[in-house]
């Protein structure tokens, strides 16, 4: 039997952490033609993974999602972008619960937010049967604390009981089961001996939560309890225990891209479309360089990149936070400053104003009046309360000048601020803090900075210290809240004036850590060198944290890839160009907001997760072919930077003729660039035949089989035995690239999209398999 559960987030946005999910089981449609239909992945290895998507119907006789009905308990709430997730539960017995007896912790029990015990982790204390219980140690506020677990694929309209028993010690508050906090169960009544609990609830959804907590207010620290054999079971009293678990499989996560409504006669439905989350990343535009996504991705309050083209007067805020334009202001007589005349960090390859006084007190400089402020004492009005933190990039020949000035506004002789400067003679790095009474200079122990480099420099008010390329120094400063004046380019008086280039002067107000002092100084390494050098899932987390998504599972071991410090296109271009260098896999979890990605490593010599008979498959559906789809016998590839290169196999194209790929990779060597070329040559120069579709009635299997068809996913290895004889063999092995999926009230349909997996077999040293002369003394890279 499938058990499906189907959840809408109304309200939230798919990327949030604490959804609360709302339950849409009874009103999908999977009887009478209605389905549930997910595709995910790619139809071949060579081709690109696809956003995954889906459709159902939803019986819409109410109105309740109705976009825009007012009388729907889900208004204003049914939209676009809603979060939707769909959860297949597969039962071993009677129990619904995935961890019975808490032989291990598999995270299904946690706390809601604001409600944590004390503790709560598997102990051996006190055990009702096999190693391990679970002990809750409880809080000294409200009851304790609540520990919770979320229940799948319960048949609406059915009485269930839920059960546990529970070890009270002596004078410890006893406790209770409850469903959703609002069916109550009995409360134990016995202690330092082990107790059978349970509350009988007939359900109104497909999910529910099971929770526990005391039956008192503000229990002591030091308070516990130990619960083991818990059940979850249809009926309205507990039977036998049954150790043997269910199993949730996550089938699909993502967002609704329409709710459109219809009717079929005077029955309205709502026939909704939903994707995953590889397609977030495709709603972006065009990224800015590396450094700049960086700077507006840890939120900055106050940025300027000064990057304007030439011929502007004034430079424009990026924040977000609509702060005035930087303007021209001019000291003595002479000097220029243009826009665009200079260049910035390396890696963004964004122009620069050229700073060029014609004297260290007659030129030009920038200055912006800061509004709203920053942070503030009070002083000037509310409060805003944070720690400040400052960055900014600066090249220069010339020493003792004024990098940048942040100053109160006052008059002369009232006025105090930090000034940002380099030491005449030295180069070295200066803090000077002035008030009425007086002023105090730290001089950095930095090298010379007037080198005619770029060097990036970041000033944390809170830690008192300043890093500058990276490197930290500790420094004696003050903090400085109700700075009203940035000056750029000259001291608070238009005095130092700077020669040579300042660029991308940003400002942060950290609270709670965020953003942490360590992901500023990290830019360096981003205007410097675009990230060059890093892995490849190192890379594709920081350019899905570019388009907002939360996270990147990765799968495998990954190789180093190459700058792409000034990025230009789509996030999701960007993290196709790491995909394809890496020789990976990237594709949506189907449990959350994240990404996975897999190296090429996670095909090497693969083990198979599932073994299905010929006689099991839908017949009609299975497909082999020998064709010329997948041959590539020449590659010519090259990097950026480095040599184009080619790659051939002589015999195939003596064969076949020429199949010609091109290969246009991020790597950082052109030794790199051979062997990933190579690799796709020895592959593909002579490709064999293979089973492309593998359609599977998986409800119909046996419960192991089942499970573990539904945790196949990209990449998963299958092997089929017993084809019939006409085959090319009696059994093959075949690696999944996606699939399509029907779900119905009596069927489980996968029609998976397949390749040869021996494609992905690698020389092993003296392997009894994998180190056979001339059959599988293939070389990977």
């Amino acid at each position: 039997m499938t058990r499906v559960t189907v959840q809408a987030g109304f309200g939230y946005s798919p990327t949030a952490t604490d959804i609360a999910w709302t339950d849409l089981t009874s009103r999908v449609k999977l009887a009478g033609g209605g389905e549930i239909s997910i595709t995910r992945g790619a139809s071949d290895e060579l081709s690109e993974t696809q956003t995954g998507t889906l459709t159902l119907e939803l019986d819409n006789s109410d109105g309740y999602v109705t976009p825009g009905n007012a009388s729907s308990p889900y208004y204003p709430n049914v939209r676009r972008n809603t979060p939707l997730r769909v959860i297949t539960t597969v039962l071993g017995g009677i129990n619904y619960l995935t961890q019975p007896g808490f032989e291990v912790d598999d995270a299904s029990w946690t706390a809601p937010d604001g409600q944590e015990p004390q503790s709560a982790a598997i102990d051996t204390g006190h055990v009702k049967s096999g190693t391990y219980a679970h002990k809750i140690g409880w809080s000294a506020t409200g009851t304790g604390g609540v520990l919770q677990c979320p229940l799948y694929g319960l048949t609406i309209g059915v009485s269930y009981t839920a059960s546990v028993y529970v070890w009270v010690p002596a004078g410890d508050p006893a406790v209770r089961l409850d469903i959703d906090g609002v069916t109550v169960g009995a409360a134990s009544t016995l202690t330092a001996t082990w107790q059978r609990i349970s509350v009988t609830w007939t359900t109104t959804a497909a999910s529910h939560t099971l929770r526990i907590t005391t039956n008192t207010t503000s229990p002591v620290v030091g308070d516990f309890v130990w619960m083991d054999e818990a059940q979850v079971e249809e009926g309205s009293t507990p039977s036998a225990w049954s150790s043997t678990p269910a199993t949730h499989h996550a089938r699909f996560f993502g967002m609704v891209t329409s709710w459109p409504m219809g009717w079929e006669g005077l029955a309205s439905e709502a026939r909704i479309t939903a994707s995953d989350m590889l397609k977030w990343p495709t709603r972006r535009g065009e990224l800015g360089p590396m450094l700049v996504e960086e700077i507006q991705g840890d939120e900055a309050k106050l940025y300027y990149p000064l990057s304007e083209p030439e011929s502007s007067t004034t430079a424009g805020d990026q924040s977000g936070y609509a702060r005035p334009s930087m303007a021209i202001q001019q000291s003595g007589a002479g000097g220029t400053l243009e826009f665009g005349a200079g260049v910035g960090p390396p890696s963004d390859n964004l122009p620069a104003p050229l700073f060029t006084p014609a004297s260290s007190s007659a030129g030009k400089f920038l200055r912006v009046a800061v509004s709203p402020l920053l942070t503030s004492a009070g002083d000037t009005g509310t409060p805003i309360p944070g720690d400040q933190a400052y960055e900014v990039w600066f090249n220069t020949g010339t020493s003792g000048r004024a990098i940048m000035t942040w100053s109160s506004g006052a008059a002369v002789a009232f006025d105090s601020g930090i000034r940002f400067q380099l030491e005449s003679g030295t180069g070295k790095l200066q803090i000077v803090e002035y008030r009425p009474v007086g002023s105090t200079t730290i001089t950095v122990a930095t090298p010379n900075l007037a080198d005619g480099n770029p060097h990036h420099l970041v000033w944390d008010e809170a830690g008192h210290d300043v890093w500058v390329d990276g490197v930290q120094y500790a420094v004696a400063t003050s903090t400085w809240q109700d700075r009203l004046v940035l000056t750029v380019g000259a001291s608070e008086l238009g005095a130092a004036l700077w020669v040579g280039t300042i660029s991308h002067v940003a400002a942060y107000v950290r609270s709670g850590g965020f953003p942490a002092i360590s992901e500023l100084v990290e830019h360096y390494a981003a205007g410097m060198t675009g990230h060059a050098g890093e892995l490849a899932w190192i890379r594709m987390y920081r350019l899905a944290g570019y388009a907002r998504i939360p996270g990147v599972i990765p799968q495998g071991s990954f190789s180093a890839v190459a700058s792409q410090g000034e990025l230009g296109s789509s996030p999701l271009t960007h993290m196709r160009d790491i995909e394809r260098t890496e020789g990976g896999k990237l594709f949506a979890d189907r449990a959350s907001a994240w990404l996975i990605f897999q190296a090429r490593t996670v095909r090497y010599n693969p083990v198979s997760s599932v073994t299905l008979n010929y006689a099991d498959l839908e017949t009609a559906e299975v497909e082999f072919a020998d064709d010329d789809q997948k041959l590539i016998n020449r590659v010519t590839a090259s990097r950026p930077g480095g040599a184009t290169q080619r790659i051939q196999d002589a015999d195939s194209i003596a064969t076949y003729g020429i199949y010609e790929d091109q290969l246009d990779i991020l790597k950082t060597t052109d030794q790199q660039v051979i062997d990933a070329a190579t690799w796709q040559v020895i592959r593909y120069g002579d490709p064999q035949p293979e089973m492309r579709q593998l359609p599977v009635e998986a409800s119909t299997l046996g419960t192991a089989t089942y499970r573990a068809l539904l945790d196949a996913d990209v990449s998963t290895v299958a092997t089929i035995t017993s084809l019939p004889s006409q085959a090319m063999a009696p059994t093959v092995t075949v690696t999944v690239e996606g699939y399509t999926e029907r779900i119905t009230q009596a069927q489980h349909h996968l029609d998976f999209h397949v390749s040869r997996s021996d494609t992905d077999s690698v020389w092993v040293l003296d392997d009894p398999t994998y180190s056979v002369l001339g059959t599988t003394t293939r070389l990977a890279y």
